[in-house]
């Protein structure tokens, strides 16, 4: 007696079938993938640039509450200039503060010597802004030891732009005056639709707060050191990632309010 096996395979359109499936699941699982990296990337750069200016407010901070120490009245007169100010042993603290500047004296980290600190506005080309300048801004620290003379004039802009000077934030994009008017912020966005907009539209309600603005007692914006007893700075960045959603790079606010301690 003879007996026989037969063996069926798949068929070529079976094949082809699965194929297909398996090309469909794996293109979306890639998709999914693709995706959730540029979900990630975004969240990392905004952790990133909220990190970094986080870092800048909590330094500015500390060296306001410590602007103004040594103070005149910690000398006996006889041992000071005839302007104590002008003296390099004490801390003048609050010196000069202005829309895209402040200027500050003390002995800013307890070494027995007293410091100048800069903050000056730089545009997007590295310069120091003027009102024909662009942002995205950075803003630059400038610190040299006080010499003796007029509170103020130890840093100079040449300083400002030479080697005592180091970039403390970056893709800053407000500049406000108090007045409604602000630097543009340069460059566009292009989505994905193919159409496009200036960035300065689409980010022109960040453009207008001010970075730094000083208050008197009665909370009155004040540009007079002597009367100024607490500073607000403001600042609106720019994230370095474009939004896999919007692509628009995320703006980003953060502010604190200082109150001096020593004038």
């Amino acid at each position: 007696m003879k007996s026989t096996c037969q063996q069926r395979g798949f068929t070529l359109i079976e094949m082809m079938i699965t194929v297909a499936v398996l090309t469909i699941v794996l293109g979306t699982v890639v998709t999914y993938i693709s995706r959730l990296q540029r979900v990630y990337k975004t969240q990392e750069t905004n952790v990133d640039s909220t990190d970094e200016g986080r870092m800048f407010l909590d330094n500015i901070e500390r060296e306001l509450h410590q602007s103004g120490y040594p103070n005149k009245n910690m000398y006996t007169k006889s041992n000071l200039n005839a302007t104590p100010a002008n003296d390099v042993h004490v801390g003048a603290g609050l010196v000069n503060i202005s829309k895209w500047n402040i200027y500050l004296e003390g002995d800013l980290d307890n070494d027995g010597t007293v410091e100048d600190v800069r903050y000056t506005l730089l545009d997007n080309t590295g310069a120091i802004a003027t009102a024909a300048s662009n942002c995205p801004c950075t803003l630059q620290r400038t610190q040299k030891t006080k010499l003796a003379g007029v509170p103020g004039t130890t840093i100079t802009d040449a300083d400002v732009l030479g080697a005592n000077a180091t970039a403390v934030l970056n893709n800053v994009i407000n500049s406000g005056d108090g007045a409604g008017n602000a630097l543009t912020i340069a460059g566009s966005t292009l989505f994905s639709a193919g159409n496009s907009s200036t960035n300065n539209a689409l980010y022109t309600a960040y453009r207008t707060p001010m970075i730094f603005t000083g208050y008197t007692n009665a909370g009155t914006a004040s540009i007079d050191v002597t009367q100024i007893r607490s500073v607000e700075i403001a600042v609106n960045l720019l994230t370095n990632y474009n939004d896999s959603q919007t692509n628009m790079r995320q703006p980003l606010t953060l502010r604190t309010t200082v109150k001096l301690n020593n004038f």
